[in-house]
This record gives structure tokens, sequence and C-alpha cells, in this order.
């Protein structure tokens, strides 16, 4: 094995000063890669057989909320004047937006920062990516950042 500007020898059993901490390193990647291959090819280490955790009622409804949210966000970004994914993301996601607005603009959910707030939410949607992101905590993120940006906007105002 060549390592730029370095070469091992493997027949040495002595180290030379110069390669002292790759020679460390090759030892232990080597140990290491032996250690995963006994592991893996001994059949007196069975593998543990993977059992999914039993969900709670509360989890259960979290999962349905998200990919309630997820659609929501789905349909938002293929037709962003679709009201019923509007309304099941308001739905979905109201605490973790109506907090946002208590912290940074000081209004309820009945407010008509409101409005304008889910119009900004529908315009991040194009962002949105459901192979990375969490759909909950993507909502979240974004309604803190619109929140604060609308802060700003309205003190700019004054």
């Amino acid at each position: 094995m060549t390592i730029p500007g370095q070469t091992i020898n493997s027949q040495v059993s002595h180290a030379t000063p110069t390669d002292c901490s790759s020679q460390a390193a090759t030892d232990d990647f080597r140990s290491h890669h032996h250690a995963t291959r006994a592991f893996t090819a001994d059949s007196s280490n069975p593998l543990a057989v993977f059992e999914p955790p039993v969900l709670s009622v509360s989890d259960a409804s979290d999962l349905a909320s998200t990919e309630k949210t997820r659609a929501a966000l789905l349909k938002l970004g293929d037709s962003p004047r679709d009201t019923l994914a509007l309304a099941a993301l308001w739905d979905e996601n109201r605490s973790s937006i109506e907090h946002e607005m208590n912290l940074h603009l000081y209004s309820a959910s009945n407010s008509p920062l409101l409005q304008e707030l889910l119009a900004r939410l529908v315009w991040h949607v194009r962002f949105f990516c459901d192979e990375v992101d969490d759909p909950k905590a993507w909502v979240a993120r974004c309604a803190n950042l619109e929140t604060r940006r609308l802060a700003l906007q309205l003190m700019e105002a004054r």
C-alpha cells in the first residue's frame, strides 16, 4: 500500500521515525478491519434480529401528523394555491407556527400577519426536499425564519 509521500514496507517490523504515525494508523486500520471481518465471518456471533419498536399512540399520531405535513408540502410545491393543502399544513403545524408568531411578532394566530406568514411559507415550499428534510422540523425552521424577517420589516416600517 502506498501513501503519497511515504512508502510502507509490510516485511519490515520496525518503523522509521518519519513514518511512525502513518504506520500506527495503518496498524489501527488493519486491526479494525480484521476485527470487523472476524465478527461478520464468525458463526458463533449471531447477528441481532432487528425488531421495530412498538409505537405508542402519541408516536403514531406524531407519525401521522408528519405524513400529513409531508403530503401538504408536496401538494403546495406542485400547486401553491391549493387551499386544502394549506389548511392541512396549518392544522398539523399550528403549535409551532403560533409559537414563532408569539415569540417574534408578539401576535396570536388571529392576527392579519398570519396570512402573510402562511404566504411566505408557501413561497418557501419549493425548497423543501422530501429525501432530506423532516417535514415538521422544516416548517418550524421556515416559520422561525419568516417571523423574524417579518418582525424586522415591521420595525423598519415604523
